[in-house]
């Protein structure tokens, strides 16, 4: 509805020009939507979010103002019980002031003054009352307006600017509400000063000094008084302001008593804010930073009650928050929702923002760390096996899975009971259930316990999410990846495929054996890799190589460790894999019988396996014949001298050597 005679001309005076007015997007509101006895007309006026959006709060001037029952002059209207918000004038991105520290900024009470002042190009907030910087909880505790929260106030610059009457004695309660948002912003960082207007018989607000200053008022700006918050003048709000303050604290630490017991858990993007006081569970998922800011889903349970189910709520919308709170006192009214719903909300915010707080750093129990499958498969930590295109790794790995699932222990390797998720992006359930059903028709003994399992589409650090949810809900304590090149989604040869990925596993939390292809472009000489990035192998701690002699059945299988970050490399492991109609079974296999495997034999192994055929040998000669570097050989001689081995003759430039104890 447009604006009447009445309205324009009371905005005219308060300097704003007829753009101004426009962009502010106020309109008249209906006599008969006038609830208010004595008020002819009404105009409203919108607030504004950070982005620039309109909020859903308002505010009214009246017209003409009315008189209330305790005697007040009543200018303006809003619903009542509602939460004060700040206004922010539109004529600037405020998402980027807010977090420049570098632009100063004005506080005034009043719309229309912080608009009068905006418009000449200044950065001035308005308060909708001395005091309506903070909002009241339904505890009755006093918090401040989260939209303040948006904004850095380290090294930054703030002048108040109240009206002129506040400085005369009988109005040190206007001065107080703002002297004590001052020191709020101070415990913040900012540089805080108040700006004085000229005082004469009637009360002067911002506005009215820039109407009465006119073009003159830049060069009259500089010049008006400031004062710093210590100021002599300020002593006795100064004194006032300790007292209360005092009592502030008594009063927060008395209602917050209960509060403090929020207990706040995070694995891989999902947040859970518990309250056992009033068992309420708050469930924040699929964060994400957007222009407005942190916006979240929200599910709240009640004990084992789901009251709302993935709502949509921004962390620090006070008006997000109020409608969420109508919500949840419609279905229990019991219960404190908004003091409850901020705190959590401002949890999971530093939470998100600052990730893991610092803690001192205790002696672990043990410096060693456990196996969930020894001796390959470390708990809590990333694995990494590799092989070519073949090699049966996706048998050997669903294996592994049925050992950790029974705590079985079979062919050298010794599993911790545990469940077991194998995510497949290779293959189907059909396909992975049969290879199931062969194992278990080979071991009977592990035909109790089966791997859970999921097919998989997505990269596993777009899915990680849900993945980490079911990893929780299920208590799995091993993630079989299989393999990598479809978990990471990317480019292999990217470092960020291997970040991703390790990310992803990191936050879900739990071990995991990830299944990766040979590198195909490595030279000769060189050691083998996983296929992509050598990120992969440098960010995992756990490395084994999977080698096949032939493709005879049984399968033979070498299981070697390329790298330890725990501590010695261990011995390569053999097995043999045998196909029998509809069974597969899995035993363990003397590397050192199958000359294919002979390299992947320690060198003291392989040294003997070469002097047992009795024929004495230089050491040149051994390293020669094995295709190894003679300071290696030399070092394995000298180690085991008079234990494996001993030198035979007198010639030490041409000593040879022999075994003991031949087989």
């Amino acid at each position: 509805m447009a604006l009447t005679t009445e309205h324009l001309e009371d905005l005219k005076r308060s300097g704003l020009s007829d753009e101004t007015i426009k962009l502010l997007r106020l309109d008249a509101i209906r006599p008969q939507d006038i609830k208010l006895r004595g008020v002819t007309s009404a105009m409203r006026i919108p607030y504004w979010n950070l982005d620039g959006s309109m909020n859903c709060f308002e505010r009214s001037k009246l017209f003409p103002a009315i008189t209330t029952a305790d005697g007040h002059t009543q200018k303006y209207y809003q619903v009542p019980d509602s939460t004060p918000h700040l206004y922010l004038p539109p004529f600037f991105s405020w998402s980027i002031v807010a977090k420049s520290a570098d632009c100063n900024i004005q506080i005034t009470e009043g719309e229309k003054k912080a608009a009068s002042l905006s418009e000449r190009g200044h950065f001035c907030l308005g308060i909708a009352g001395v005091w309506n910087w903070r909002q009241k909880s339904e505890t009755g505790e006093r918090l401040v307006i989260p939209t303040l929260d948006q904004f850095v106030w380290a090294g930054r610059v703030v002048e108040l600017i109240p009206d002129s009457d506040v400085w005369r004695p009988d109005k040190q309660q206007a001065l107080s509400g703002f002297y004590a948002l001052g020191q709020e912003l101070i415990s913040r960082g900012a540089s805080v000063r108040f700006l004085k207007l000229p005082d004469h018989a009637a009360k002067v607000g911002l506005d009215d000094w820039l109407v009465a200053a006119g073009a003159d008022w830049e060069h009259q700006w500089p010049h008006l008084e400031r004062l710093p918050l210590d100021h002599a003048r300020l002593a006795p709000v100064a004194a006032w302001w300790q007292t209360w303050r005092e009592k502030q604290a008594t009063q927060h630490a008395l209602k917050q008593h209960d509060m403090e017991a929020l207990e706040l858990t995070e694995a891989v993007g999902l947040y859970t804010v518990r309250s056992s006081a009033h068992a309420v569970k708050f469930i924040f998922e699929r964060l994400n930073d957007s222009r407005g800011g942190v916006q979240a889903e929200l599910t709240v349970m009640l004990g084992q009650t789901e009251l709302l189910s993935n709502q949509g709520l921004g962390l620090t919308s006070d008006s997000g928050q109020t409608k969420l709170v109508s919500s949840l006192k419609h279905l229990t009214a019991s219960v404190p929702w908004r003091p409850l719903l901020q705190r959590a909300c401002s949890l999971v915010l530093r939470r998100h923002r600052h990730g893991e707080p610092i803690v001192e750093l205790a002696p672990a129990a043990s410096s060693v760390v456990p196996f969930l499958l020894n001796p390959i498969i470390y708990q809590q930590h990333q694995t990494l096996m590799f092989a070519p295109g073949g090699t049966c790794k996706s048998y050997l790995a669903l294996w592994f899975s049925l050992l950790v699932g029974h705590g079985a222990h079979h062919a050298g390797v010794a599993g911790l009971k545990a469940p077991v998720l194998y995510l497949d992006w290779e293959l189907n359930e059909e396909t992975v259930g049969g290879r199931l059903k062969a194992l278990r028709a080979g071991h009977p003994e592990l035909a109790h316990h089966t791997p859970f399992y999921r097919r998989c589409e997505l990269p596993l650090h777009q899915d990680a999410h849900q993945i980490a949810a079911e990893v929780a809900a299920r208590d799995i304590k091993l993630l079989i990846v299989d393999s990598a090149a479809m978990a990471c989604g990317g480019e292999l040869s990217s470092p960020e495929a291997a970040i991703n990925l390790q990310r992803a596993l990191r936050k879900i939390g739990c071990a995991s054996l990830v299944l990766a292809h040979t590198s195909k472009s490595v030279q000769e000489g060189q050691d083998r890799t996983a296929y992509g990035t050598v990120f992969f192998r440098e960010l995992a701690r756990n490395v084994w190589e999977l080698t096949k002699a032939d493709d005879e059945n049984p399968v033979k299988l070498a299981l070697s460790q390329v790298k330890n970050n725990f501590g010695p490399k261990h011995a390569p492991l053999g097995f043999a894999l045998t196909f029998s109609g509809e069974q597969v079974r899995v035993d363990s296999q003397d590397l050192a019988a199958e000359p294919a495997f002979q390299t992947k034999l320690p060198t003291p192994a392989r040294i003997r396996n070469l002097l047992e055929d009795g024929v004495l040998r230089t050491s040149r000669e051994i390293a020669e014949e094995l295709g190894m570097k003679l300071a290696t050989v030399k070092s394995a001689l000298s180690r085991e001298k008079g234990h494996k081995w001993q030198q035979v003759g007198e010639d030490y430039r041409n000593l040879q050597w022999t075994v003991l104890r031949a087989k």
